[in-house]
């Protein structure tokens, strides 16, 4: 997740193709969700579930690794610094969208009345669930890269043969980090290499569009034939679609940084739209659903995860310089270090 000023215009030290990338990986986010709250709800099922099943080999995967680059940048702060650069602010964030999430989800005047609520608002500090699960495990994931970075590279293998056939027990923190921390390990353990990967294919676009589609091809190919459920069920396939797909994220994200400023904007602000999609989701999905307007059940998804990526981008705009502003915002005053050694994050991306 990288730091940026309080400025609203991009900062000189940004990535375009990192922005890129992470675009593309946060809108298949939402469409996922979006999608699957639509079936669930009309028991219908959809042209557009292929396209979600073939995503999952790079979605979660390439945001990982993504969201590891920059780590290099910040394990050389000391343990204080480093825990007001990330885990305080993560934190800040996972709290404040939980308890929202929360409130909506199990309302404490609801029928289970405040004993359920406060039962399961415990459950989730330490077992997070629905879509804020991501942001819970990338604060432990930093946390961990900075414990362990002198023996990072011994670390990598560990998280490798953890990857190789992942927990299933039920909880999202330890079945999700033997998924998914090797990607960010090695988005970060090999930043420079990678950074340095796709400035060649930048300078080479016609031999990178011609991997890019051989992979296109072969992933394409490997959702039907490989099934869905199979990349957790066999043993070293999820690790080596995950690589693979890391690898057709980043041609994607170099051949396409610049062209779609929209989804760049999407990149670089993909923390409010994680933090706040759930919101026009759920609202979108009920309005929708209770108009009885006869839609395409694909075309609904496209539909309500435009909408569930637009609102948040446009509530993080309102809310600047406002009251609201916490929303996205770490407060001034909560930190490990005094107000003048930090600037606020304000809509810092994933």
């Amino acid at each position: 997740m990288a730091e940026t000023t309080a400025t609203p215009h991009r900062p000189a030290s940004r990535i375009g193709w990192v922005d890129t990338g992470k675009g593309i990986c946060i809108i298949l986010v939402v469409l996922m969700h979006v999608a699957g709250g639509l079936e669930g709800a009309t028991g219908q099922e959809s042209w557009i579930d292929p396209l979600i099943a073939w995503a999952k080999q790079f979605r979660m995967p390439g945001l990982f690794l993504l969201s590891g680059l920059f780590v290099p940048r910040l394990v050389g702060l000391g343990w204080n610094a480093f825990l007001d650069r990330k885990i305080v602010p993560l934190s800040y964030f996972y709290l404040l969208w939980f308890s929202i999430n929360a409130l909506m989800r199990f309302p404490p005047w609801g029928e289970a009345g405040f004993s359920g609520f406060a039962q399961d608002y415990a459950l989730g500090l330490v077992d997070p669930f629905g879509v804020l699960w991501f942001i819970y495990l990338l604060t432990v994931f930093f946390a961990v890269a900075k414990a362990v970075w002198r023996w990072r590279h011994a670390a990598l293998i560990a998280a490798a043969l953890l990857a190789l056939a992942p927990l299933s027990t039920g909880w999202m923190v330890p079945d999700q980090f033997t998924a998914y921390f090797v990607f960010f390990l090695a988005g970060a353990v090999f930043s420079a290499q990678i950074r340095a990967a796709a400035d060649r294919a930048a300078d080479h676009r016609r031999k990178t569009f011609a991997i890019w589609a051989g992979w296109f091809a072969l992933s394409a190919l490997a959702t039907p034939f490989l099934g869905h459920d199979v990349q957790n069920a066999a043993p070293g396939v999820h690790l080596l679609l995950g690589i693979a797909g890391v690898a057709g994220i980043l041609l994607s994200a170099v051949l396409v940084a610049g062209q779609l400023p929209w989804l760049d904007y999407c990149g670089r602000n993909s923390l409010p739209i994680y933090l706040a999609f759930f919101l026009p989701m759920v609202i979108g999905r009920a309005v929708l659903l209770r108009s009885g307007i006869p839609l395409d059940p694909g075309v609904a998804a496209l539909l309500l995860t435009a909408i569930s990526v637009a609102v948040p981008l446009l509530l993080h705009r309102l809310v600047r310089g406002t009251p609201l502003a916490f929303l996205f915002a770490r407060p001034a005053w909560l930190g490990t270090r005094p107000r003048s050694a930090r600037q606020q994050e304000i809509g810092s991306s994933l």
